[in-house]
């Protein structure tokens, strides 16, 4: 098995070790995304060189062409007062024409590893991505689920135990209260008085927003 193809599955192979094993399954799954996406990091260093590699081939490619064209324009150059000189000019130009035979052929099938190694690289990082998120999902769901377990089991408390627990915490505090006079008394010309204030600073903005209607509208 080659190295992306280990990569492909070792995300699966080690979650799927996870839910088999009674342990901290957050701290599995992080180990599991911090070693692959190291492997997918290396993965992306040889495509960044493979790519380099077949954009030298299309350069050298280039190369002999124009080198091709040039013995083509200096054996018409020399015909006609040197044959020998020109005849290896054309001899130069097919030795051209053989290498870029060959180097086409290369150029094709380091296009389509390149393409089928990008891809593969591609969908090893989008299931990073998806693992990612659904490691985030299950950290939700667990943080949801310690909270329900921790009301619903207060130190072995149930949850209607916990409720008379707190009718008996509002009727201790009200009786303390009352004891204390902590209670405040009502005052009727106060909140009279602060009726009329409430009721005199809404008229006021209501009567700043019809302004402000009118003035928009003319």
């Amino acid at each position: 098995m080659n190295l992306i193809q280990r990569i492909s599955t070792s995300i699966t192979s080690s979650v799927d070790r996870a839910v088999s094993k009674v342990e901290n399954h957050d701290a599995i799954i992080n180990a599991a995304l911090r070693d692959t996406q190291q492997a997918a990091a290396r993965a992306r260093v040889r495509l960044e060189r493979v790519r380099k590699d077949g954009a030298q081939l299309k350069t050298r490619y280039a190369d002999l062409q124009q080198a091709a064209v040039r013995w083509t324009d200096r054996a018409r150059l020399v015909a006609a007062d040197d044959e020998p000189k020109a005849l290896e000019c054309l001899r130069r130009r097919k030795e051209c024409e053989m290498q870029l035979a060959t180097l086409e052929e290369s150029i094709e099938k380091h296009n389509e590893l390149e393409e089928r190694i990008a891809a593969q690289v591609k969908k090893i990082e989008s299931r990073i991505v998806e693992v990612a998120q659904q490691r985030n999902m299950m950290r939700s769901r667990q943080s949801v689920a310690d909270a329900m377990r921790t009301i619903n089991n207060i130190e072995g408390v149930s949850y209607s135990d916990v409720e008379d627990t707190f009718d008996r915490w509002e009727i201790n505090l009200g009786e303390t209260e009352i004891l204390m006079n902590a209670t405040s008394r009502v005052d009727p010309l106060e909140s009279s008085f602060l009726a009329d204030e409430d009721m005199a600073e809404l008229r006021a903005e209501l009567a700043d927003l019809v302004n402000k209607d009118k003035e928009d509208s003319s």
